[in-house]
């Protein structure tokens, strides 16, 4: 065992979790996993805690290589985890007798999922419904997806996009009470994206569902879930509401204006874009004073130093909390 994961293993408390369990869907404590041996030992989670209630929409969001597929995985039962606990709906999902239990009441997307490719979409969601002991009419979901005018096609005729849609068909069709969706809309467009979110919302109406998002999609997640986790190199460096980790870690407003050239000293950091057809400049100044800023802006247009075009303030979002939280460096 690592030093790792016997400093994990001694802080665990499963007893004190227990009433924890009889109130969430979905629960994990102290969840740790690693791969390989030695020098080329990878560890994936290091214990990770998570909760998800009825009715909850949980994004979780991490650079590539954070540990989110992982810990799906283990949520569905696909791999086993190394310590620590995983629950859903009150059954210990690293038991093949409580996996077996929760199944049919899950529903469930994967990367890069894989399905019979000469089949049509009506074939795979039939199969697909008979996997639950209830479902939802696939023809509802099939039309909600844009996907009616394709039903005689097989699915390896589709494209990226459209597989995509026909995942999560299958995913909603059972009509589940919990949902592990992983990157769900990463092939999809904003049309397309909007329609799951809104199936995913009719989900939680209809059934209390609790829904598990993995996302790169950072409005996905600030606009669709109720709590966010940051999951970053195994560890779970942030959690709470999309607006208050906003507040918490990035509170500062941006002024954002098109200019003849960027002003000196306006009292914050300044991200330039390439200029504009009209040959003025995109300028986005994050500073903790914003006011002043904005009426030293105003009083050097109107002494005629420049000029200054589309001006309004903004606040930060869930996608600067992500970068500030993980770094800038493209990951692997």
């Amino acid at each position: 065992m690592s030093a790792v994961r016997e400093e994990l293993s001694a802080r665990a408390e499963p007893a004190a979790a227990a009433p924890a369990w009889r109130e969430a869907a979905v629960l994990t404590r102290g969840l740790y996993k690693g791969y390989g041996d030695g020098d080329r030992r990878v560890e994936a989670l290091l214990g990770v805690d998570l909760e998800i209630h009825p009715g909850e929409i949980v994004g979780v969001l991490g650079p590539n290589g954070a540990g989110k597929t992982t810990m799906v995985s283990i949520l569905e039962g696909v791999i086993g985890a190394d310590s620590g606990e995983a629950r859903v709906l009150g059954e210990d999902v690293g038991s093949r007798q409580g996996i077996a239990r929760v199944k049919p009441r899950l529903g469930v997307t994967m990367q890069n999922s894989v399905l019979p490719p000469l089949l049509k979409i009506p074939e795979l969601m039939r199969f697909k419904r008979t996997m639950h002991p209830r479902s939802r009419d696939p023809d509802e979901l099939l039309e909600a997806l844009g996907l009616d005018g394709k039903r005689d096609a097989l699915y390896r005729t589709l494209s990226g996009g459209q597989q995509q849609r026909v995942v999560v068909a299958m995913a909603l069709v059972g009509d589940p009470d919990v949902l592990f969706l992983d990157e769900p809309t990463s092939q999809l467009d904003p049309q397309a994206r909007r329609a799951v979110w809104d199936l995913l919302a009719d989900q939680r109406r209809r059934r209390d569902a609790a829904i598990l998002v993995t996302t790169h999609q950072m409005e996905e997640a600030e606009r669709l879930c109720d709590q966010v986790l940051v999951l970053d190199r195994g560890r779970v460096i942030a959690r709470g509401r999309p607006r208050d980790l906003i507040a918490a870690h990035c509170p500062e407003r941006n002024l954002e204006f098109a200019t003849t050239r960027l002003p000196a000293d306006l009292g914050g950091r300044a991200t330039v874009a390439e200029p504009r057809a009209d040959g003025l400049v995109p300028v986005r100044l994050q500073s903790d004073h914003v006011e002043t800023s904005l009426t030293d802006l105003l009083a050097r247009q109107a002494r005629g130093e420049l000029v200054v075009e589309d001006l309004r303030i903004t606040s930060q979002t869930l996608e600067d909390v992500f970068i500030k939280l993980t770094g800038r460096g493209i990951r692997g």
